[in-house]
């Protein structure tokens, strides 16, 4: 019965969320990326990390090329997700530019199955992380498939950032055992060290 109330409750604010998202103009999301990515690639940590992975986004999210690109200049190794041929499983693979990118499943930019070379979720020391919601205890709530619930335990060493818009932040996500919190947010407001 809890489990219930736990899955209806994480659903009324997908759908909340996601409405909040989609009202948002092409002119908000572009200025507000733009914003993340300069205080993403100010960063020290992130100047640290050799790895990186970053999500390829949709439209209506932070957009992550800008970031992207920073990292591949600065010759960091650069991975994103490649879906997996199972529903709700993906890997990483590298790229070495953004051109590297094919349309894929559900419409979504991807990297080439078939000639991508993948990368051990052990070695990579960052993961930019999408949601549709985060609290700020680092709580994340995805799209609902499970992707990086399942690739997230294996990324063990990594440095867990969100990327969500300041709309995206709730006071308290429902909570489950298994669930990895991040370490880091990053909205359009600045750096939030998770509690």
């Amino acid at each position: 019965m809890i489990q219930e109330s736990l899955k209806e409750e994480k659903q009324r604010i997908r759908c909340d969320m996601r409405k909040i998202r989609r009202n948002l103009s092409a002119v908000q999301v572009t200025s507000w990326s733009n914003q993340i990515a300069d205080c993403f690639c100010s960063w020290p940590i992130y100047h640290r990390c050799e790895t990186v992975m970053f999500y390829l986004a949709m439209s209506e999210e932070v957009q992550t090329e800008r970031m992207i690109g920073d990292a591949l200049r600065r010759g960091k190794q650069v991975c994103v997700p490649l879906l997996g041929e199972k529903y709700g499983e993906m890997t990483a693979a590298e790229i070495t530019s953004l051109d590297d990118l094919i349309v894929g499943k559900y419409g979504l930019k991807m990297p080439n199955p078939e000639t991508s070379r993948l990368v051990l979720p052990s070695s990579i020391q960052m993961v930019v992380t999408p949601a549709v919601a985060f609290d700020r205890s680092g709580n994340r709530l995805g799209l609902g498939a499970g992707y990086y619930d399942r690739f997230l335990p294996e990324a063990i060493d990594s440095v867990l950032i969100g990327m969500a818009w300041e709309c995206q932040l709730e006071n308290k996500l429902p909570e489950e055992e298994h669930d990895i919190k991040m370490q880091y947010l990053m909205t359009e407001k600045g750096l939030i060290v998770c509690r």
